[in-house]
Parts: structure tokens; sequence; C-alpha cells
């Protein structure tokens, strides 16, 4: 399995946060023994998922 970097599935993300904000995120990483880029990959799929499951509930309402 190639490198995620050199997977052309894969587009690299960057950003500036709040330095708490990403205190919380290393510890996040730290706690699953994950890396960076892992962690992020799994916090937005679970963002979009609550988000997806969200727009479903107001629609059915």
């Amino acid at each position: 399995m190639p490198a995620k970097k050199d997977d052309p599935d894969y587009v690299a993300l960057r950003g500036h946060i709040p330095k708490e904000l990403f205190r919380k995120f290393k510890l996040f990483c730290l706690e699953r023994e994950i890396d960076n880029s892992q962690g992020l990959e799994d916090l937005l799929k679970e963002y979009f998922d609550w988000k997806d499951s969200q727009q479903k509930q107001d629609g059915a309402a």
C-alpha cells in the first residue's frame, strides 16, 4: 500500500488553528495511538457523518 502522500486518492490539508485546539487534537491522536493525518481523517469523517445524520433527522421532522 503506498504512503498517503503518494496515493492519488489523498490530498494534503493545511490550516492554522488555536494552540489549545491543537493540544486537544494531539491528545486525541496520542490516546488512540494514531498519527495526525489519521486523526484528522477520523475527526472529519465523524463530523460529516454526524452532520449528515442531523440533516436527515431535520428532513424527517
